[in-house]
């Protein structure tokens, strides 16, 4: 046990890369990264700065700085101001910094104008005017007073005035669900620099919750994308499909300026200002599903004119053919740096691409899409600045990499050379370990036949001497990339293979892919993850196919302990993580009842009767009406917080497999769906090890 703990310790110093930003003369990096403090049981987050030779070779590095108490930041354009979002004591402090000297400080809680501010990927904005006079900020709505029938005054209360009305006090405001708890109806906040004033911008209807919020290049108005709250609020989190607007905010006038029945996000404006871009999809369907690249020309006031919105990249079915006779799979989970334009009207980001994040250089004058130059895994644009591009170039073998690079000319971009600013390492433990990616194909009459698989472990050993786990995937439209990952290293160094699974429904392999699992969840998707752990037993002959266990989380979990159902012998072990067991019942206590309807084939609606049909469809398609024939011992890790997989689903599964005499254990964790907490990622990640051993030795 020893060694085990010693592993995940060291591999809890390994820093990832989150962000890294140029300043305006191009001679300083600011890289932003974190890891795992065991002794504080928290992430810890540090700054550190890179001088730069002219042909941007490093100069020099200095000592990281601790900025672990910083929510939010952000430099003003001049960069003349830094601002910041500190809390202490569960106080929330925005700092104004000039020229390293600590310029103005408030004490939000004490203006109580406003809850806590929002730091989530959903709502979070934290932006300057163009002027550097005003800072914006999303935050949530000040709370209404609420007052009971009776409570006996005392003098000090006798002379103040209440608004509440007796009674409400217990009135049901429903929130954004899993990880967004408390987040019930957010408001824009603007700090005047100036004048050291905070104000609530006016305008917002009561059934919108403004995010994303940034100012218009004028500094005349704001933008921002409305999310809609009725009929009811959906759990928002790893969720693309929620309807929104994007809206126009002036002088206290709201104007939406996007299409009905749109699911958007990521507004940004183009260099000239006079157009928006946005990535938009049908406001329905699979939580996660491909987007297109929409540019709204603002210049046109008649939203129905042909020229007012003009899709750059479509949603891509299959793939497309794009520069240098390269494949690209459409635009997914986007990832998009703050800065992200490069000169001649070229847009950079990152998305899904099969088994990778790959990014590209989109033209918006003629829509030609080129893949940046990568060689190493997954490569994430995190800054663009004068054509200079800050990247983060990651593999599963590999700790996270900054690098720098000068985009090339219109038509030249795939010819960008990449500079190395920090070191790649390698680790002792994966010195002799490789990926690989596997093309897979099921032999059926289904649109979509095609899907894969990533192997991770030993390159090479005897004939049936490693120890494999199968792992798919969570979401279920989601995808594993090639990044460098604490829990699959873990695994890696403590002996075993891993083989992750892209089945059929994934991100990144076009959309007929993601919509070709709706229904069929619990069939094609158990179906790809059996052929692809055979077709790995076959390519790799040191895996030992008597030593095979199983982990996966949330829809992972459903896999998982569907396989070790319907395919009770083939695996040794099972670690399911928040699994989905019934999705009948999941259906009326997730923070996302839609997902258990549209997964299901189904329309998600609550209006008129209830359809016994979908609820029994529900149930045949859920690892539950399996769990009699389960024959591997079980370890269910379980947070007692989680909203999207309420942990009843695991309760029930956990009797039902010692009531058929299946051993079984259940960890229960103070903590939501990912069980991201420090303390209890630790532990479950060294339990899973020390199960598995376990079991495949077959020790009781």
């Amino acid at each position: 046990m020893d060694k085990i703990v010693n592993i995940y310790r060291s591999l809890c110093l390994i820093p990832a890369l989150i962000e890294a930003k140029l300043d305006r003369s191009g001679k300083v990096v600011y890289s932003l990264w974190s890891h795992r403090n065991l002794e504080k049981s928290k992430t810890t987050k540090f700054l550190k700065h890179i001088l730069l030779y002219p042909d941007l070779q490093k100069d020099q590095e200095f000592s990281p700085i601790d900025v672990s108490n910083e929510l939010l930041s952000c430099v003003s354009p001049s960069e003349r101001f830094k601002a910041v979002l500190r809390e202490s004591d569960e106080k929330q402090y925005l700092e104004i910094w000039e020229h390293q000297n600590l310029y103005r400080t408030v004490d939000l809680n004490l203006l109580d104008l406003h809850g806590k501010v929002y730091c989530d990927g959903e709502f979070n904005s934290f932006h300057w005017s163009p002027n550097e006079k005003k800072l914006l900020y999303v935050a949530e709505k000040k709370a209404a007073d609420a007052k009971p029938f009776y409570k006996r005054k005392v003098k000090e209360e006798e002379s103040k005035k209440s608004t509440a009305n007796p009674g409400e006090e217990y009135i049901f405001q429903q929130d954004w669900g899993e990880q967004m708890v408390g987040k019930k109806k957010s408001v824009i906040a603007e700090y005047d620099v100036e004048n050291d004033t905070v104000s609530i911008l006016e305008g917002i209807p009561d059934n919108v919750c403004p995010g994303q919020v940034k100012f218009s290049p004028c500094g005349q108005y704001v933008i921002g994308v409305g999310y809609e709250t009725l009929p009811r609020k959906l759990g928002l989190i790893y969720c693309t499909n929620r309807p929104t607007k994007l809206f126009k905010l002036k002088d206290g006038k709201y104007e939406i300026i996007s299409s009905d029945n749109e699911a958007l996000r990521n507004p940004i404006f183009t260099p000239d200002g006079k157009s928006i871009i946005y990535f938009a999809r049908e406001a329905k369907g699979p939580h996660m599903a491909g987007v297109e690249l929409i540019q709204r020309n603002l210049e046109c006031t008649n939203s129905a004119d042909s020229n007012a919105r003009k899709i750059i990249v479509p949603i891509v079915e299959e793939e497309m053919d794009i520069e240098n006779d390269e494949k690209f799979f459409g635009l997914y989970y986007i990832i998009l740096s703050k800065r992200c334009w490069g000169s001649e009207n070229r847009l950079i980001l990152s998305t899904n691409q099969e088994n990778t994040i790959e990014s590209f250089v989109i033209d918006l004058d003629s829509g030609k899409i080129t893949r940046l130059k990568n060689e190493y895994g997954s490569l994430i644009v995190l800054d663009v600045y004068n054509d200079t591009i800050l990247a983060n170039s990651r593999n599963f073998l590999h700790t996270d990499v900054l690098v720098i690079g000068k985009l090339p000319p219109k038509g030249q971009e795939h010819s960008i050379d990449w500079i190395e600013l920090t070191c790649r390492k390698k680790l002792d433990t994966l010195k002799n370990h490789k990926y690989e990616y596997l093309k897979l194909c099921q032999n059926v009459e289904d649109k979509v036949k095609n899907f894969s698989a990533i192997y991770v472990g030993p390159s090479s050993g005897d004939e049936k001497s490693i120890p494999l786990i199968v792992y798919p995937h969570g979401g279920p439209h989601s995808a594993f990339t090639n990044n460098f990952s604490l829990d699959i290293s873990f695994s890696l160094s403590n002996g075993f293979a891993v083989l992750l699974i892209n089945y059929r429904g994934s991100i990144g392999a076009g959309n007929n892919s993601v919509q070709s699992l709706l229904g069929r969840i619990g069939v094609s998707d158990v179906s790809d993850c059996v052929l692809a752990t055979n077709e790995a037993l076959k390519k790799y002959p040191w895996l030992d196919p008597s030593k095979m266990v199983l982990c996966g989380g949330s829809h992972g979990g459903f896999l998982v302990t569907h396989l070790s159902g319907q395919y009770p012998d083939m695996f040794k072990a099972v670690v399911a993580r928040n699994p989905v067991i019934d999705v009948a019942s999941m259906s009326i206590f997730s923070d996302i009842p839609d997902w258990c309807y549209v997964e299901c084939g189904k329309e998600y609606t609550q209006v008129g009767p209830i359809d016994d049909e979908i609820l029994l469809k529900m149930r045949n398609c859920s690892p539950l009406v399996h769990a009699h024939k389960v024959k591997a011992p079980t370890m269910l890790q379980v947070g007692s917080n989680d909203l999207r997989v309420p942990p009843g689903q695991s309760l029930e599964y956990y009797h039902r497999l010692k009531a058929n005499g299946v051993k079984v254990i259940m960890h229960l964790y103070d903590d939501n769906h990912p069980l991201g907490q420090v303390k209890n990622e630790m532990d479950n990640l060294i339990n899973t090890i020390l199960w598995l051993n376990q079991h495949i030795e077959n020790k009781n």
